[in-house]
């Protein structure tokens, strides 16, 4: 009877310690989502605002970061938020994504439009594959463009990733809310289950210093044209956003760019006559 006893204990303390273990490894992935920022460019209702803001905390998200808005932070914005009206308190407003997103090592765009001068989009099944080697330890974005408008081409292009929510109806336009709501329960169920070693991530600050010096170089070489009419700094852009680069990475290719940048500036200039092929 001891020995029956004494295991039917240890039967119940294993089973504690494996519920508390549980726990903790939910915690601390909630813990994760303080590292997430909701961004919104543009708003044009206020009440909008309010109904992201309630998801957010709803979902475990309090960072609110608003861009352009031409909404007012109201008494409909606070009514619709309900029990969120910290998350609006706290919103921090930008004249520009640029300083909006600078902290950030992974930046997700959302939209329903697939342009040709659209890079990087995925779907909303791929985002647990782009987010989950890096929730943990970087600080990541999800921005939404206005309702009327959406994101525009010029923020678009410092989304590293452009994911989009297609139902496959007829009236697939949602609004900032539901498509917030969607999103944001991705990365909170992701964020519940056990997180990977997660990769450290250059920052997007770190990025724009990268992309402003490689388009120097490019211009430097007659690469790119005055006012890039080609359109090739997106697909940079583009490219270097899908290898998520870490910081030694960026600073790496921005120490390519220096070099480079210093030769060409050094190399001797070979001037050439009126006459063809004839050097002076």
């Amino acid at each position: 009877m001891l020995a029956q006893s004494t295991a039917g204990l240890f039967a119940k303390r294993e089973e504690i310690l494996y519920t508390w273990m549980s726990m903790v490894e939910k915690m601390a992935g909630l813990k994760a989502l303080e590292d997430v920022r909701v961004v919104l460019i543009e708003s044009k209702f206020s009440g909008n605002i309010g109904m992201v803001a309630r998801v957010m905390k709803n979902l475990g998200f309090f960072d609110l970061r608003l861009v352009r808005p031409r909404a007012e932070l109201n008494k409909e914005a606070y009514a619709l938020a309900a029990h969120a009206t910290e998350v609006i308190d706290q919103a921090q407003i930008y004249d520009d994504l640029v300083p909006a997103i600078a902290d950030c090592g992974l930046v997700i765009g959302t939209s329903r439009r697939y342009g040709s001068r659209r890079k990087n989009l995925i779907s909303i099944e791929d985002l647990p594959e782009i987010i989950r080697p890096c929730l943990g330890r970087n600080q990541l974005a999800v921005v939404f463009g206005s309702e009327d408008a959406g994101i525009k081409s010029g923020d678009a292009g410092h989304c590293h990733w452009m994911a989009g929510i297609r139902p496959g109806t007829e009236y697939d336009s949602m609004s900032i809310s539901h498509a917030a709501a969607i999103v944001l329960w991705e990365i909170n169920r992701l964020a519940r289950e056990p997180l990977a070693k997660a990769r450290e991530l250059a920052e997007a600050s770190e990025l724009e210093n990268m992309f402003a010096e490689l388009a120097e170089v490019l211009s430097e070489i007659d690469f790119i044209e005055p006012g890039d009419p080609r359109g090739m700094m997106p697909s940079f852009r583009a490219l270097f956003g899908r290898a998520m680069l870490t910081p030694r990475e960026a600073s790496m290719l921005r120490g390519v760019w220096s070099k480079t940048r210093k030769s060409i500036r050094h190399a001797p200039r070979v001037v050439k006559s009126r006459r063809k092929g004839e050097e002076l």
